[in-house]
């Protein structure tokens, strides 16, 4: 697809953004963008990628190239902006079934996702981008070190550190659940 892309192929370059575009937009919320922003930022990646295509070294490892196209983005944004927007964990049209969770249990399963991703928030950058890349969008370890170009005794380093700083973080939730 990328070379049919460098070729002028345009429907080649949209299959790209198809195959890539849902992971982006979950990494960049994830790393504490509002869903505009973060559509703001994987289309601005896109439309990077696009005009740069001729530099992507390795066709075969575009989706790390494009990734690290919105890795800098991010970083770039979240250094302009010292307060990022949050979204709402409610989801609306939400119809309850008599078999599934009862109110009560889905207000518990909305707080627990908000105190988790607020924690996230509080987790130094590089920590919460590696937790990020290996837990919710299911990066190896080797993958996340070609992705951040961090060394691989680094990137194991932000894991560790990033899981003690989470649960650091969310010891207190985890105490009232445990007194309830």
């Amino acid at each position: 697809m990328v070379a049919r892309a460098l070729g002028g192929d345009q429907d080649a370059f949209g299959t790209l953004v198809t195959r890539h575009q849902d992971r982006m937009f979950a990494y960049a919320k994830y790393m504490g963008f509002g869903g505009a922003k973060a559509q703001d930022l994987v289309q601005d990646s896109f439309i990077r990628a696009y005009r740069h295509l001729g530099r992507c070294g390795d066709p075969e490892r575009f989706s790390g190239w494009l990734f690290k196209i919105l890795s800098n983005l991010c970083r770039t944004a979240g250094a302009k902006s010292t307060r990022r927007s949050t979204e709402s964990l409610y989801t609306p049209g939400l119809v309850l079934m008599s078999d599934g969770p009862t109110p009560d249990e889905i207000a518990e399963t909305n707080r627990t996702k908000a105190s988790v991703r607020a924690a996230l928030d509080l987790v130094p950058e590089d920590q919460r981008e590696a937790l990020v890349l290996m837990y919710l969008q299911g990066y190896s370890v080797t993958e996340i070190e070609e992705l951040t170009g961090a060394s691989r005794s680094a990137v194991k380093m932000r894991l560790k550190r990033g899981r003690d700083a989470l649960r650091a973080e969310l010891a207190p939730l985890f105490s009232e659940v445990h007194e309830r």
